[in-house]
């Protein structure tokens, strides 16, 4: 697919914001909260991709809980292919983004970080070249982590709530700002843009003028 130069005259440089982290940690509350804030638009891995995992889990009559086993895990590349899919096509067109998503595998393994970043984020579109990708991390007390799994008390969480998968999760080994995971959501949002405005710029959309017969 070419892309034309002169259309990026008309386009803002894209901003990524990876929101991370272990099941429970807050991702999805304080990822929507950022994007509202920010007004950016909103991608979450359970969101994209739930209906059709959980209506291929029923096609195969297994449980929610699948997805921490064989079946699950036998879809985790589709998942995040989706959702990558989903967001790339957003940043193509210059939009800024927020992707909420546990990226356990790629925030560990710097090789695994960087390949999904070329391929879905850089690629070969010359509109990516200048796209700001920061990573944001969830860090939580793992009894913390436990108390929230068995207090929402979701069918897919009950290998994790049983302990028969590790669920509080690994540090990244690739740069990342962490993201207090006791905070409400607001407070963290706060805390970070302190911290990375005016790195990250937020969009501001006009008020539109009330309709007469209003």
């Amino acid at each position: 697919m070419k892309y034309p130069m002169t259309d990026r005259l008309h386009l803002p440089e894209s901003t990524v914001l990876i929101v991370a982290g272990p099941a429970a940690s807050g991702k999805t509350t304080f990822a929507t909260s950022l994007a509202f804030r920010l007004s950016y638009s909103l991608f979450d891995l359970d969101q994209v991709t739930g209906p059709l995992v959980s209506y291929v889990l029923a096609s195969r009559d297994e449980p929610e809980h699948a997805l921490d086993e064989g079946p699950g895990m036998a879809l985790r590349d589709a998942r995040y292919a989706s959702l990558m899919s989903a967001a790339s096509a957003n940043i193509s067109v210059g939009r800024h983004v927020v992707i909420a998503a546990p990226f356990t595998k790629e925030v560990s393994d710097a090789e695994a970080w960087e390949r999904m970043l070329q391929t879905w984020v850089y690629g070969d579109n010359p509109i990516r070249r200048s796209v700001r990708v920061e990573l944001l991390y969830l860090q939580c007390p793992e009894s913390v982590l436990r108390e929230r799994l068995a207090r929402r008390g979701e069918a897919r969480d009950l290998l994790k709530i049983a302990g028969a998968v590790e669920s509080h999760g690994m540090a990244p080994t690739v740069a990342f700002h962490a993201v207090d995971g006791l905070s409400d959501a607001e407070a963290q949002v706060d805390a970070l843009l302190s911290r990375l405005s005016p790195q990250i710029p937020q969009i501001h959309f006009p008020l539109r003028a009330p309709h007469a017969d209003s």
